[in-house]
């Protein structure tokens, strides 16, 4: 029998504890979330079906699709902060079967690969954690509530000649449906960042259900919008601007807080673009203070049911 010498039982330990240490190993948070996330023979089913795959030589769709994960979860602002990032983890991309790439190769599948493959996804996650989601989240209505807001992004004017906003400047504007309920985008609809955000909400707003509340600031108020929303049998919550015509409140007092603290009123606007589409629709309006800017508020609603409190409610969303 060999005898196992003092040299032989150093290294025994140390191979031993080098084993250890890679089962102790932690998989990082990044790993984590996208192993939690799930869904890769779904994403694996749509590469086949986009055939996203055909030609690669060194990234996979998958190891795109972490890439532009990382960018999100991280803000990365350009390519090679990406690629920086991705590889000084390559190790540690390994756990979830993705690999890096030089800012190149990212730039040329992000031009060639089909971004539908990607939307599909995102509706297969959607799908797959809707209810889980609903299900940890605070339920304050009965009833679905949709916040309606755009923003606009700055995009280089050399790079992107469709995409004009101004003289030397580009840029596209996302009109965005929030789920509140999930904290999730219902829908997003891109424009040139030229169009007003009353023309972009039009085509949101004709896939909102009846019943529902949509929460809206003072850059929706249109009466033709709010006519089409009425006939559709829905609540909408937004701001009063300052120059609107209408009857005066004070003789449509419904409710006031004993303290002045409040005032529900009803009135009828009486503009001439008000009569167009809205002159014998009645609204309530809802005055109400921020005691954190210490400003008064006036909330717009065409519901007859929500009380002051619940039109604030949803008004500071």
């Amino acid at each position: 029998m060999r005898t196992c010498w003092p040299s032989d039982k150093v290294v025994f330990c140390q191979i031993n504890k080098r084993s250890a240490c890679m089962q102790r190993t932690t998989i990082s948070m990044f790993a984590q979330l996208v192993r939690l996330m799930g869904g890769k023979i779904e994403f694996q089913n749509l590469i086949t079906h986009y055939q996203s795959n055909k030609g690669a030589k060194r990234l996979t769709t998958w190891s795109q699709f972490i890439a532009m994960l990382f960018c999100q979860l991280t803000g990365a602002d350009s390519l090679l902060e990406i690629s920086d990032g991705l590889y000084s983890s390559l190790g540690k991309l390994s756990h979830i079967g993705a690999t890096a790439a030089c800012r190149s190769t990212l730039s040329y599948a992000n031009s060639k690969r089909p971004y539908k493959l990607y939307e599909d996804f995102y509706f297969v996650l959607l799908k797959k954690f809707r209810l889980e989601i609903q299900g940890r989240l605070e339920n304050r209505f009965t009833k679905p509530v949709f916040s309606l807001d755009s923003t606009t992004i700055s995009l280089c004017l050399r790079l992107f000649e469709w995409a004009q906003h101004r003289r030397r400047k580009g840029g596209i504007k996302l009109h965005t449906l929030l789920n509140n309920d999930t904290s999730l985008s219902e829908l997003i609809v891109e424009t040139p960042a030229k169009t007003s955000d009353i023309k972009g909400a039009k085509g949101i707003l004709e896939d909102i259900p009846a019943g529902s509340i949509v929460v809206m600031d003072r850059g929706y108020n249109n009466y033709s919008l709010f006519q089409r929303l009425i006939d559709k049998g829905v609540v909408f919550v937004t701001r009063l601007k300052d120059n609107a015509l209408h009857t005066p409140l004070r003789q449509g007092l419904i409710e006031a807080d004993p303290e002045g603290c409040w005032g529900l009123y009803e009135m009828k606007f009486t503009g001439l673009k008000a009569k167009e589409h809205c002159s014998d629709t009645s609204f309530r309006v809802v005055q109400w203070p921020d005691k954190e800017t210490n400003r008064w508020f006036e909330f717009l609603t065409n519901s007859k049911e929500l009380s002051a409190t619940e039109v604030a409610d949803r008004a500071f969303l």
